[in-house]
């Protein structure tokens, strides 16, 4: 009986020294860029040997951070980066193992929330070598062609307007005008050197466009649409000019490429392109139709519309379904303005000529079939 016992005791003892190693050796399997929880928006420090990233909310302004953190292998120093409201932060901190001390803050405003991500950097544990994170950076590059600047998949939001043609180069901003919280997409097309920028974007169902000049310290406002977008046009344009995420005209593509991009753009789209599944039967009376997903901002009202035109969009008939009521227009376009000819509640007038926008930049027709 004692032998049996004895046993029994060895066994459970080995059982649990190998779960150990097991775990051991878990723990210590070296994480890849694909395990991060987030793409990292900032480079990790060469200085360091490894790093990670953590998604983190300051929660009293519930602003959204995504951190790169490079560290030393014992974790006695960090390096932490993110951007906060178009502002690149910037940390350096030291850790005793009980203890963070901020050594280092690039703006003065993320020290009170540098521990806080630390911890989570470390409860998280996923650490990616620095080196190796390098070394397949540079094998994923060799794969690549070589192009001028990024390409429009690395824009931080789609496009709500076409870049304008007469420039260098364009990138998308996403701003927000604080006192009266309305968030803005906006198409910036620049010159090479940045000495001047054309800015469009939607704000309330009308189109602004901004035509400014840059002498490296100071912009002028040469010409605002509306009137309404020169207070901003400054603070947009730096957060253009600091996010550098610029989408060439001619970025040294092939011609291959070129040809391959313009036989998609020409390809027939299907029901199953469309952003979202149609609430409405397009009209066959049209040629094509698409699906817009639109938003009345000041009251939060989601609405899918589908919107069928003819082949020359100079015609278009919009329906959608808002609080339970069936809602159509009936528009004609002659290029450059909407004249809304009928409006089935009275409710829509106002809007339509955004979602048609939207449909029109889009650029996602299905042919109806008669």
């Amino acid at each position: 009986m004692k032998k049996k016992v004895l046993a029994l005791v060895l066994a459970a003892a080995m059982a649990s020294s190998m779960a150990t190693s097991v775990s051991v050796f878990a723990e210590a399997a070296t994480a890849t860029v694909a395990d991060l929880p987030a793409e990292a928006q900032f480079e990790p420090n060469a200085d360091y040997d490894e790093y990670t990233v953590v998604e983190y909310t300051i929660e009293d302004i519930q602003a959204d951070l995504v951190c790169t953190v490079s560290t030393n292998k014992d974790h006695t120093e960090f390096y932490l980066e993110c951007n906060f409201y178009g502002d690149d932060q910037m940390t350096k901190t030291t850790y005793d193992g009980k203890e963070y001390t901020v050594e280092e803050d690039k703006t003065g405003f993320m020290k009170g929330d540098t521990s806080a991500i630390l911890d989570k950097a470390l409860e998280q544990n996923i650490w990616v070598p620095i080196g190796d994170a390098a070394a397949s950076d540079d094998a994923k590059a060799d794969d690549k062609k070589e192009i001028k600047g990024v390409t429009e998949d690395q824009l931080p939001a789609e496009p709500m307007f076409e870049a304008n043609k007469d420039y260098d180069k364009w990138t998308v901003v996403e701003y927000t005008i604080e006192d009266i919280q309305a968030d803005l997409v906006c198409t910036v097309s620049a010159k090479e050197d940045n000495s001047e920028f054309y800015l469009e974007c939607n704000f309330y169902g009308d189109d602004q466009m901004t035509k400014t000049t840059y002498d490296g310290k100071e912009y002028t406002v040469e010409e605002d649409k509306t009137g309404f977008m020169k207070g901003d046009t400054p603070a947009i344009l730096d957060k253009a000019i600091e996010q550098d995420l610029w989408v060439y005209f001619d970025n040294g593509a092939d011609d291959a490429d070129a040809a391959d991009a313009e036989a998609t753009d020409g390809a027939a789209a299907t029901a199953a392109d469309l952003p979202a599944e149609a609430q409405f039967e397009p009209n066959k009376d049209y040629d094509e139709y698409t699906v817009v997903e639109y938003t009345i901002e000041d009251i939060q009202a989601d609405l899918v519309c589908t919107v069928s035109t003819n082949k020359d969009h100079t015609e278009f008939y919009l329906e959608c379904n808002f609080y339970g009521d069936d809602q159509m227009t009936k528009t004609t376009y002659d290029g450059k303005e909407y004249t809304v000819e009928e409006d089935k509640t009275g409710f829509m007038k106002g809007d339509t000529p955004a979602i048609l926008d939207k449909a029109i930049e889009q650029n996602i027709w299905v042919t109806i079939e008669k």
